[in-house]
């Protein structure tokens, strides 16, 4: 996508982003893993606080969040008028091929045993599930070296305000996860916009900070964590004062489908009006590429209700 701006639209503003609009909901660490918990099969509060680890009144904030930006919902529990549970609404329900490219990302660059216990199957046909971005259009497997970016009917500028948060904390618990590790970058609104600016060709800071909107020494502290985390590398291009371009690793290169499905969910429900601000084309088939998640071995998109855990105690 170019980044060329035809006018200055000044330090408040930033490219008009779907992701950001996001990622003002779930840019959130808490928030993540409370929405894996409730796929995983938690649904009362007691249950959720248990799996995640997160404090009680950090856990009833978020499920207010969540419940107010129409993720969630909740109901009477027919057994426990006491102990509602929670649920998740079609909106909720559309960020499942999100979650599936993070399980793909965990699997593959995810260290912790208590992760790679747990499995995915695919119902459908009765296969451990690998999940794989392929093109709407040709139904062909694709990378990012395939896509190209082009700006849509809804690209402008608009304010970079964001919801103040506490800094994040750690969350301790021992239950099995599918996604602990790959949710620490999205997580992290500043490093999720990060990783866009580099995705769409932005490599060095002063950009890299116009795109995202983040204040210089927040920018270097998370362009610090995520080259030690080994997604992006530093490349100086300058020794006095030296000066990086940042660069996408193999590790950072396969994170690339986990912003491009968070887009299109962004796209879905906080898009301009106009259309979406980006246009993502499969260059290898020419059509307008919509991204689907299909199971490498039978083929087919893999839905929600057609996907099962395996190795889950709840």
């Amino acid at each position: 996508m170019s980044s060329s701006h035809s006018s200055d639209p000044g330090p408040a503003m930033i490219r008009t982003c779907s992701i950001w609009r996001a990622l003002e909901i779930l840019g959130d660490t808490p928030i993540l893993l409370i929405l894996e918990s409730i796929w995983m099969g938690s649904t009362r509060f007691t249950q959720l606080k248990q799996r995640t680890g997160i404090q009680k009144a950090l856990l009833s904030n978020r499920l207010s969040r969540l419940i107010d930006n129409g993720i969630l919902r909740k109901k009477a529990d027919p057994g426990s008028s006491k102990h509602p549970q929670y649920g998740l609404t079609e909106k909720g329900v559309d960020l499942f091929p999100t979650v599936l490219t993070l399980y793909v990302w965990e699997r593959k660059w995810g260290t912790a045993d208590i992760r790679r216990n747990l499995e995915l199957r695919h119902e459908s046909c009765g296969s451990a599930l690998n999940p794989v971005p392929v093109c709407g259009a040709c139904k062909q497997a694709f990378d990012l070296r395939e896509v190209s970016f082009v700006e849509g009917p809804g690209i402008g500028s608009m304010p970079a305000d964001y919801s103040r948060r506490r800094n994040q904390v750690s969350f301790q618990s021992d239950q099995p996860s599918l996604l602990r590790g790959s949710v620490e970058i999205l997580g992290d609104r500043w490093s999720a916009l990060i990783m866009r600016a580099v995705f769409t060709g932005m490599n060095r800071f002063d950009a890299i900070a116009a795109d995202s909107g983040a204040a210089p020494a927040i920018l270097s502290d998370r362009l610090k964590a995520l080259v030690e985390s080994g997604v992006l590398k530093a490349v100086p291009y300058q020794e006095n004062p030296v000066r990086n371009d940042y660069a996408l690793t193999k590790k950072g290169f396969d994170y690339y489908s986990v912003i491009m499905m968070l887009m299109l969910w962004g796209d879905k429900y906080y898009g301009a009006a106009e259309g979406p601000p980006v246009l993502l084309t499969h260059t290898t088939c020419g059509a307008r590429l919509v991204p689907e998640i299909a199971c490498s071995h039978c083929e087919e998109i893999a839905y929600p209700q057609s996907v099962t855990i395996v190795g889950l105690n709840n």
